[in-house]
């Protein structure tokens, strides 16, 4: 099975932006730009995060981490049967962890990571739950290994923005808090630490493993288009790489 890996140099590097010390979960949550941008670690503890605590003076703050990667997928025409998100884990593992679609590095890779990349995901919509806007890629993961790789199933979805798409784009993002929009009502904290890109071997990687479909036979058959033919001879076009002989 090929396996594509996530950037890590130039434009599209991966990494982490980070909401933090909003006074409001809505101010943390649904800002339309984070505090500053965290890439060039091999790990991260709080990779994706929904936190409160105290602040200054008896107040309360929250934050909010989102992690975004970009994969080219340039080299893929036809059809991917199945791909899986393989993320391993670093340090926390004190929540739950989804992979949506995401338009950040510009939309097509090509812009580094921008503290206004923090709410660029597809079918975004502040102030209330992703559940029926976003376009998710995979999971959620509600336990998520510290040190092992964690797999997303990947959707119809992805499948099909792996073979359309040259770049896709993902963001993990916690699922319980953030992606539902449920705000913490007590001080805790909710991290998932993962690896990025810059990890010095490649097998901590983000990554994405995938299958192509078989192509099966794909000619006509007696002036009949393939398009239009079940079976030759009673064998499904998809097991037919030949006729006698020929491809």
């Amino acid at each position: 099975m090929p396996i594509i890996y996530s950037s890590d140099s130039g434009t599209s590097d991966d990494g982490v932006i980070i909401s933090m010390s909003a006074v409001s979960w809505a101010g943390a949550r649904d800002a339309s730009a984070g505090g500053y941008v965290q890439d060039g670690f091999s790990g991260y503890s709080a990779a994706t995060a929904a936190t409160r605590m105290s602040g200054r003076r008896g107040g309360t703050t929250y934050s909010v981490n989102r992690s975004f990667f970009c994969f080219d997928t340039s080299s893929i025409t036809s059809t991917v049967s199945s791909a899986t998100i393989k993320v391993r884990g670093y340090l926390n593992n004190s929540g739950s962890v989804i992979a949506v679609k995401s338009t950040a590095f510009g939309g097509d890779g090509g812009t580094d990571l921008a503290v206004g990349d923090f709410d660029a995901i597809s079918g975004y919509s502040a102030g209330s739950s992703l559940g029926s806007s976003a376009t998710t890629y995979g999971g959620p993961i509600g336990s998520w290994s510290a040190s092992g790789y964690n797999t997303f199933t990947g959707t119809s979805d992805l499948l099909a923005d792996m073979q359309n798409n040259d770049v896709v784009i993902i963001c993990l993002m916690d699922y319980g808090y953030d992606y539902k929009n449920v705000a913490l009502t007590s001080n805790n904290t909710f991290y998932c630490g993962l690896y990025f890109a810059e990890a010095s071997s490649s097998s901590n990687d983000p990554q994405i493993d995938y299958t192509l479909a078989t192509a099966g036979y794909v000619h006509n058959v007696t002036g009949v288009a393939a398009a239009n033919i079940g079976k030759v001879n009673g064998v499904a076009t998809a097991n037919i790489g030949k006729v006698i002989g020929l491809s």
